[in-house]
C-alpha cells in the first residue's frame, strides 16, 4: 500500500479492520474493490462513509464539509457588529 493511501485516517481504518470495505461497499452499492481504490472518499459518498463509521462528514472530508462549531460559540454577522 502506498504511503499517500495511509495518509488519510479514515480510509486507513476502512481498509485495516477486516470486512469493513466489503460492508461499506455493500451499503454503497459498489465493489470492495471500488473501495480500496479509492485516494478520498468520493464526495457522492462522503455523507454515507460518515454516518457508517459514526464521524462527522467533515472528518471524513474536510475540503468539503466546514467543522463543527462548540455548543455555547457563536458567529457574529458583519451587519451587527
Amino acid at each position: 500500500m502506498s504511503q499517500e493511501r495511509d495518509s488519510n485516517p479514515v480510509l486507513a481504518a476502512i481498509r485495516n479492520e477486516r470486512g469493513l470495505a466489503t460492508k461499506l461497499g455493500n451499503k454503497l452499492g459498489i465493489t470492495r474493490s471500488a473501495v480500496w481504490m479509492w485516494r478520498r472518499v468520493p464526495p457522492e459518498h462522503a455523507r454515507i462513509v460518515a454516518k457508517f463509521m459514526k464521524l462527522h462528514p467533515h472528518e471524513v472530508r474536510p475540503d468539503l464539509y466546514p467543522p463543527l462549531r462548540r455548543k455555547g460559540s457563536f458567529r457574529i454577522a458583519a451587519s451587527h457588529r
